[in-house]
């Protein structure tokens, strides 16, 4: 992907934003596949403009002006706070995390179980999704990472099925939570090595008592190849936001 292209306007509304502390979060249900029922959602955030409603251009503008974690921080309490379900013990809720973020201390467990308490959101109900991409510091990563669990936060490995995703992060973080990405969702359907490779990895979550969602359902009917594959999880267009 080219990098973004950030003219006067665009920059000057970005550090409004960060100023203001504007982002707003809309929020997209998982599902059980059986049944549509949500189990959580995942927060997404937008910026206040529609130059800056993409969380991809969001991120790499943030990125390109060294200030990827500062935003990090700022989406991960928004998400929080602005949660509507906070009274649903049984509703989890998804937040991305990026791993300098957890590197760099930004947001660290004392930090994220003082805004959950503020929220009114048990730890055991926040899982934190990390993918390996621009992960400078392994070992710092997973100390951050255990203090987050013994704080009772959970985890999740985003992206699977990319680059970014390896068997090192797969392994060693030791999440509850697989999310296969949505580009390699959407041709799983038409192409049955996949249709393979998404079985190993529900037979592997079984083993360590994870879950596999797939991300990026927008049709019944790649639902349903994912159902008979074993996947339990879903979310996209196909569900309806909170």
């Amino acid at each position: 992907m080219a990098p973004l292209t950030i003219g006067r306007r665009m920059r000057r509304e970005f550090y409004q934003m960060m100023q203001a502390g504007s982002v707003h979060t809309i929020y997209q249900p998982v599902v059980l596949i059986a049944g549509s029922s949500a189990i959580g959602y995942e927060a997404l955030s937008r910026g206040p403009v529609p130059a800056l409603a993409s969380p991809l251009t969001l991120f790499e503008l943030a990125s390109q002006e060294s200030l990827g974690p500062r935003l990090d921080l700022l989406c991960c309490r928004r998400a929080l706070e602005n949660f509507p379900l906070k009274d649903r013990e049984d509703i989890l809720l998804f937040i991305n995390l990026l791993p300098e973020t957890l590197e760099m201390g930004c947001v660290n467990a004392d930090k994220l179980k003082r805004w959950t308490d503020q929220s009114g959101i048990a730890p055991g109900r926040v899982v934190l999704e990390v993918i390996e991409k621009e992960m400078r510091d392994p070992a710092r990563f997973y100390s951050q990472v255990m203090r987050l669990r013994r704080a009772g936060f959970r985890f999740a490995v985003d992206d699977v099925g990319t680059g970014y995703s390896n068997l090192s992060l797969l392994s060693d973080l030791a999440p509850e939570f697989f999310k296969l990405d949505l580009d390699f969702v959407r041709l799983t359907r038409i192409r049955p090595v996949r249709q393979l490779l998404v079985e190993s990895l529900v037979r592997f979550s079984g083993q360590i008592g994870a879950m596999v969602v797939a991300e990026g359902i927008e049709s019944a009917a790649d639902a349903e190849v994912f159902r008979v594959l074993g996947v339990h999880l879903a979310q996209g267009f196909l569900y309806r936001p909170a």
